[in-house]
């Protein structure tokens, strides 16, 4: 068995360890929190489920998995206090894994709120909160009243060798090979490769040779390098997850690789015992030389920073504009070589920005995942019986899009859970379920992703909303709405059906902060609702924020670009039509009368309009609209840039694009445009006119 007391092993290790340099908290916090939070939602989820299946033993596994994780790796980084207190937590779910101790109600609380309380203890660490000692203590206190257990001595805080490790699926051991090659600045991230062997060595009898060849002269030796490798036969019944995991927070920073062993390799590891420096055996030799081409069962990934993320898509998209003012170079000169250099980077380009778009990708569970937290403690408080439903969870979407969602969905769910979702004792007169349920599911549809917060409470009725949007002066007594419209009225500012305030809802600020996250996201809400059956709100967003599918127009001098996912038709439009119309703005389009707005009066631009002009059809929130321009350039994917902070309170326009020509083009919010002009006849209508043109920002800006 291995022990940490070997002769040069043993001494070179300590010596680099104890000359090594403390690292600050921020790099601490990168090596160990990122890939921590991952484990908490995981566990989170894992609990939720486990409370609803009390017996289900893979997911009391899963859980005692996840909570050594966080405890031995959390030791090993240095966060001891998070190790101690996990500590507990780990020694109850190994009394369940043991059958010693049942799951409750109560145990899966104080977990949940033990978690909580490690990430704070972690905030803590990261100077972004302040832990409280005696809400952890009560935290322990009441888990080992559970347990039956004492408070642990100081030496518990450590792995603790006396845990059965996760075992496999038979219950047989085996032997696994394990070549581990930390990189050069391993030890600088905080990581202790002696305390990655002790764990290793807690699943069963580990036998390790240390490879110390590029160990330097001492007078060239830096403390804070890592230059030690090892090959090790690893006996055990563990599973090979609980394997992989002793590294799951170092696995970006060696070399690892972990498969069943060979005979061969096996045999000669115990014939040459614990000897450290020895020659590895030729299997071994082999496997080295054929590790470049194999492929492990995992998957091989590279964490980057969301900045350089970012950082490189904003290159990309500059690559695409430098990208266009070539082709448009090659278009006017007659230079074919010249030609073929541009259509080849034209091609290159748009495959290098299809990549870097599919990198921003990402699942969408691990937002929807979150929210199964929410709702059990919602429900516990509401004392409702709540399911939460989760579907399309490997939908894709932008991470700039993921990000800003959490609010809203949390708005969302808060409100249906408090508003819709009735008392047990309702849903049972009314012949439901006493059980309610909340369905949050995601799908593509387009261009778009779908995101729908669906409920089956007791709906909304558009009656009290009128009356309440009444009472506030929100519309006229005589105001003529669909119901669609009406429904809309729950996202205006201030807005609140409910007759009391509670610490969940009835304020009417949510539903607003939801319009407007989604609206920043160049999104739509959707509502719709049936008293008794149920209310489903769903939020149209783009794929991506980085790029647009649009279409090019331009009026005068001044190009637009329309997003494409509105657009339904282009037709022409003449003076005869205008003419027909009796100066009013319609238009006759295949049996319909569409309204439309002529963007050359809408932002004030003075020049003569052509003979002939052009009218985009776009779906908007306002119904069918045509946007009326000189003429359609056609068809342009389009890479947005933001117009900054001076221009935060615009709201008629989405961002910016450079063209080909190095002239600017300004992305329109077709939804945003409509509603501005439906405003400007009103206030027209009630004779306070207006003054000027809008130019380019909406006359709602104040909301």
């Amino acid at each position: 068995m291995w022990k940490p007391g070997w002769g040069p092993f043993h001494l070179t290790c300590s010596r680099a360890i104890e000359g090594m340099k403390r690292p600050n908290h921020e790099e601490l916090n990168q090596a160990f929190q990122e890939e921590a939070r991952e484990i908490f939602v995981e566990l989170e989820a894992t609990l939720l489920q486990l409370n609803e299946n009390f017996d289900d033993r893979e997911l009391v596994q899963r859980a005692f998995r996840a909570l050594h994780t966080i405890k031995g790796s959390g030791s090993m980084f240095g966060f001891d206090e998070v190790a101690a207190f996990t500590h507990d937590l780990e020694n109850a779910y190994d009394e369940v894994r043991e059958e010693r101790l049942k799951v409750t109600p109560d145990l899966i609380d104080l977990t949940l709120a033990g978690l909580d309380q490690i990430k704070v203890m972690m905030d803590e660490a990261a100077g972004r909160a302040v832990a409280d000692p005696a809400l952890a203590e009560g935290i322990l206190v009441k888990l080992r009243g559970l347990t039956g257990k004492s408070a642990p001595g100081a030496k518990e805080a450590g792995p603790s060798s006396h845990l059965a490790p996760p075992q496999a699926a038979d219950g047989l051991a085996r032997d696994w090979h394990i070549r581990f090659s930390p990189a050069a600045d391993f030890m600088r991230c905080g990581a202790d490769p002696l305390l990655l062997l002790r764990e290793l060595n807690e699943l069963g009898t580990l036998k390790a040779t240390a490879e110390l060849d590029s160990i330097p002269l001492l007078s060239e030796l830096d403390a804070e390098r890592c230059y030690i490798s090892w090959d090790m036969v690893l006996t055990t019944s563990a599973a090979s997850e609980a394997i992989r995991d002793v590294f799951i927070f170092v696995e970006d920073t060696c070399e690892l690789v972990i498969e069943p062993a060979p005979v061969t390799v096996m045999d000669r590891a115990s014939s040459r015992g614990n000897a450290l420096g020895a020659v590895p055996s030729e299997p071994v030799k082999e496997e080295r030389a054929n590790r470049g081409r194999r492929t492990d069962d995992g998957i091989a990934s590279v964490r980057v920073p969301s900045e350089k993320l970012d950082h490189f898509v904003n290159l990309v998209g500059e690559l695409v504009t430098v990208q266009a003012q070539l082709a448009e170079v090659a278009a006017h000169r007659e230079d074919p070589d010249l030609a073929g250099v541009s259509e080849e980077i034209e091609r290159l380009t748009s495959a290098l920005r299809e990549n870097s778009m599919s990198i921003r990708m990402l699942p969408i569970r691990g937002t929807f995942e979150r929210f199964r937290r929410l709702v059990h403690d919602l429900a516990r408080d509401l004392h409702k019986e709540v399911e939460l439903i989760i579907e399309g969870a490997e939908t894709e979407l932008d991470k700039t899009v993921i990000d800003q969602l959490n609010d809203p969905l949390m708005h969302l769910i808060r409100n249906s859970m408090d508003h819709g979702i009735e008392p047990r004792e309702s849903r049972i007169a009314a012949g439901k379920t006493p059980t309610a349920r909340v369905k949050l599911s995601a799908r593509h549809s387009g261009a778009n992703v779908l995101i729908v917060v669906a409920d089956d409470g007791g709906g909304i009725h558009a009656e009290a909303v009128r009356i309440r949007a009444v009472e506030k002066g929100l519309i006229a007594v005589d105001a003529q709405l669909s119901e669609s419209q009406i429904l809309a009225l729950i996202f205006t500012a201030g807005f609140s059906t409910a007759p009391t305030v509670t610490d969940v809802s009835g304020r009417g600020v949510g539903m607003d902060v939801v319009r407007q996250r989604i609206e920043a996201l160049r999104g739509t809400i959707a509502v719709s609702s049936k008293p008794g059956i149920g209310t489903s709100v769903t939020l149209c967003l783009p794929l991506t924020m980085a790029i647009i599918d649009g279409l090019l127009v331009r009026v005068e001098q001044a190009y637009f670009v329309l997003p494409l996912a509105n657009t339904l038709e282009c037709v022409e439009l003449t003076r005869q039509d205008i003419e027909k119309a009796n100066g009013k703005q319609m238009a006759y389009v295949r049996g319909q009368i569409i309204p439309y707005i002529r963007l050359r009066d809408h932002f004030g631009i003075k020049s003569r309009r052509p003979e002939r002009e052009q009218i985009m059809i776009a779906e908007t929130d306002e119904g069918r609209c045509g946007f009326v321009v000189d003429e359609v350039l056609g068809d342009h994917q389009t890479v947005i840039k933001a117009l900054g902070p001076v221009y935060r309170h615009v709201q008629l326009i989405s961002g910016a694009t450079i063209l080909g020509n190095g002239k600017l083009a300004l992305i329109l919010d077709p939804h945003k445009i409509a509603q501005d002009a439906i405003q400007s006849m009103s206030m027209q209508a009630a004779g306070g006119g207006r003054s000027a043109p809008p130019q380019y920002v909406s006359g709602r800006g104040g909301e």
